[in-house]
């Protein structure tokens, strides 16, 4: 067949709808299949390049709960996901019929929709919480809540959810749980390098090195040792921490490992010191095993501590190293330091 021809309009209707007119000059069977694709691919291109625009957020964030967690402590749920960098104490004021409460610091939870917020001490009265905030889409929200306040003190002790690992680090970057006493800390850095902390935030802290000659040296990994050494703002403090990093690039080292005993025993826990000449590391025991990462396959020692017990004992890569202990007591701070 001669003269086949389609005709083709298009144009958007009310609330954006878009219409395609076609006209066929002529129909057979055997154009069927090339004419729906046609219509098709019209609509498609069409329709496609005068689609209206996305809606824009214009919802406001509402404060959904004030809820007291202890007696330094609450936490603001909202409705969404707040722009936490606009969100500052100045933007938020916590009153009772006496006085006011004073907010030193807020942060995110578990998301940006629930916001901790760090208070001087409360006392067991009604509070009123008013202020502001912007969602992400910039949408700003009032809100003014009531709450009783708590005289209960927080019991639970901070740990680390976020630190330095691994290759190419030179300092230490520490991110706890909740608020902590800025004032305080006490760590070491094995080999031993002297480091001093910056406090980014309430909860962040970064340990940098005092001078150029403590800075981090290549082909030497370091290792991280807190054990008590930092506390919260209501004095709980972090529990046993160790991580370990090295500048290195390019970090391929000999895994070397061990188990230590007590009468023919595996121990429980304990600590593990690493040392060739001066101290290198340190390792936590955990069901009686210890490991570490050297750069070779030379002979090292490794003083374990483990309650009233200890034992040291000449370790290696390429043997199968156990540590005896015996009942004598040793201070693990007296040697790492």
């Amino acid at each position: 067949m001669k003269g086949h021809t389609i005709g083709c309009m298009h144009n958007h209707g009310m609330n954006g709808v878009c219409y395609l007119a076609l006209e066929l000059n002529q129909w057979t069977p055997l154009r069927n299949v090339m004419c729906i694709v046609v219509i098709t691919s019209l609509m498609v291109i069409v329709c496609a390049r005068k689609a209206p625009p996305l809606s824009k957020d214009r919802l406001h964030p509402k404060l959904v709960e004030a809820r007291v967690l202890n007696n330094r402590q609450l936490q603001f749920t909202f409705s969404e996901e707040i722009d936490t960098l606009m969100f500052d104490p100045g933007n938020v004021s916590i009153t009772s019929d006496t006085d006011t409460l004073k907010i030193f610091e807020l942060y995110p939870s578990l998301s940006a929709a629930e916001i901790i917020a760090i208070t001087d001490v409360q006392s067991e009265k009604m509070y009123e919480v008013s202020g502001f905030v912007f969602d992400t889409a910039g949408n700003k929200g009032s809100f003014k809540k009531t709450f009783k306040g708590s005289t209960q003190r927080d019991t639970i002790s901070p740990w680390l959810i976020d630190y330095s690992e691994g290759a190419e680090k030179s300092d230490f970057l520490l991110q706890f749980s909740e608020a902590m006493d800025t004032s305080f800390i006490e760590f070491a850095v094995l080999p031993k390098k002297q480091f001093s902390p910056l406090w980014h935030n309430i909860r962040t802290c970064q340990l940098i090195a005092e001078t150029a000659r403590d800075s981090l040296q290549f082909d030497t990994t370091y290792y991280l040792y807190i054990n008590k050494g930092a506390r919260d703002i209501s004095g709980n403090a972090v529990g046993l921490f160790i991580t370990s990093i090295t500048p290195d690039t390019i970090y391929s080292p000999l895994g070397l490992r061990g188990k230590a005993m007590v009468n023919d025993t595996l121990v429980q826990s304990g600590l593990a010191v690493i040392s060739k000449d001066i101290v290198l590391g340190i390792a936590e025991v955990q069901k009686g095993e210890f490991a570490f990462d050297v750069r070779d396959s030379s002979t090292y020692t490794v003083l374990v501590v483990s309650g009233k017990f200890s034992g040291s004992n000449e370790v290696s890569v390429a043997q199968d190293n156990i540590v005896i202990l015996k009942e004598e007591e040793r201070n693990i701070d007296s040697i790492i330091h």
